[in-house]
């Protein structure tokens, strides 16, 4: 047996309780989690009907402690510390012992404390598929793409947040010019992280921007704010890319444009795990050329108070959740 934090969607009600050990599959590893971290609307995706209670915390870091069965050379030895989005809608990894495959689990990096780790796997992949995905800036061995120019534009909303703070980073590495929009003590956050221009949301409307001075037009676009879903289409070029993070009201990965911006080809989009892509990502931060942003570390036994901080919308980089020592 092992203590989990449930979620009940019925009452919308957060408990602790002791359950039984995760059954591993003959393909998965078992892993006791050290962190576990908390990813904003977890709590209402869709699922299926009879799953009314479950375990959140989509992304962790922890130790292996048993290997798969059916895998005759295994990629990460016992004692090996990994990482991992977990595939939904399994459980989440607010739990002492998780399972993984080894296409979704990557080492951790070594520079990186547990607390740190713990804030990759979901957000860092979202702008790394957004980048080299998406956008096609894939090098020859999967790696980030890093020769554009300046004339080469990127604008990213909600820069300063936990999918934006790694997409401007990344960005910021392939060459391009990178802009991103904040707004406070954000807009110097989001520069610290490699933006070349930070548009405070506050006092500029992204549509007016653009009005003013059609050259500043970009490229392509990473929206990670609903409020500005429609203002976003018109920083796009004809021709240029829009995705966005943010689910539209039917859950359309289409998305429909407004009449005159129909030459931009938007979609939404939803990362997965990829232990291949994250291993990437370990090497860029063991290399020292990425950071995270760690808003609280909660302890086990106030899982619910770590997701409060998170409905807040007040934080600054991600909530980690304390599973074991």
């Amino acid at each position: 047996m092992m203590h989990a934090v449930l979620h009940d969607q019925k009452t919308e009600s957060i408990t602790i309780s002791n359950v039984a050990l995760p059954l591993q599959k003959e393909d998965e590893y078992l892993i006791k989690v050290s962190r576990a971290a908390f990813t904003l609307g977890e709590l209402q995706w869709p699922r299926p009907p009879e799953l009314v209670i479950s375990t959140p915390g989509v992304e962790f870091i922890g130790q292996v402690v048993a290997l798969p069965r059916t895998v005759s050379t295994p990629k990460f030895a016992v004692g090996a510390r990994v990482y991992a989005r977990v595939k939904y809608p399994n459980p989440g990894a607010a739990r002492e012992y998780t399972t993984a495959s080894e296409g979704e689990m990557a080492r951790a990096p070594v520079n990186f404390t547990d607390d740190q780790a713990a804030t990759v796997p979901v957000n860092a992949l979202t702008a790394w598929q957004w980048l080299v995905e998406q956008a096609g800036l894939r090098g020859a061995s999967g790696e980030l793409k890093c020769d554009l120019t300046k004339e080469y534009r990127m604008l990213i909303t909600g820069a300063g947040g936990s999918v934006g703070a790694w997409a401007v980073q990344l960005a910021a590495m392939t060459g391009a010019t990178v802009i991103g929009t904040a707004t406070g003590e954000g807009i110097d956050v989001v520069k610290s992280f490699g933006a070349d221009e930070v548009i405070d949301y506050a006092k500029t409307d992204l549509k007016t921007w653009v009005t003013e001075d059609a050259s500043r037009r970009v490229d392509i676009a990473l929206n990670c704010v609903g409020a500005m879903a429609d203002a976003v289409w018109y920083t796009v070029k004809s021709g240029g890319m829009l995705r966005t993070i943010v689910a539209p009201a039917d859950f359309s990965f289409d998305l429909v444009a407004p009449d005159d911006n129909e030459n931009v080809d938007g979609k939404f989009f939803i990362m997965y795990p990829n232990g291949q892509q994250l291993e990437e990502i370990s090497k860029l931060i063991e290399s020292g050329k990425l950071k995270a942003q760690v808003d609280q570390v909660f302890d086990f036994g106030d899982a619910a108070k770590a997701l409060e901080r998170l409905a807040s919308r007040k934080t600054k980089g991600k909530v980690v959740l304390r599973v074991g020592k």
